[in-house]
């Protein structure tokens, strides 16, 4: 990546993907005063386990949220009337 780009990572700067002709996307990061500084441009990665990984990270999810809403019971049960 441009020395440009990685200073305005590092300084906080904000990553935006923009895709372009191709199969193609580019890293865009803009700072704080609104400069961007761009990134390259990389070649779009298709996956051919796309709706497989796609389908773990939803389950992921709803496990995740199962057991926020477990817990969350837990506390209001045993710890609501203190």
């Amino acid at each position: 990546m441009p020395k440009d780009f990685n200073n305005c990572v590092k300084n906080g700067g904000k990553v935006r993907h923009k895709t372009i002709k191709g199969g193609r996307y580019i890293k865009i990061c803009y700072d704080k005063d609104g400069n961007s500084y761009s990134g390259g441009i990389k070649k779009k990665n298709f996956n051919k386990f796309k709706d497989f990984n796609e389908h773990k990270r939803v389950n992921a999810k709803k496990k995740l949220e199962s057991s926020l809403l477990n817990l969350k019971e837990h506390f209001n049960k045993n710890y609501h009337h203190r």
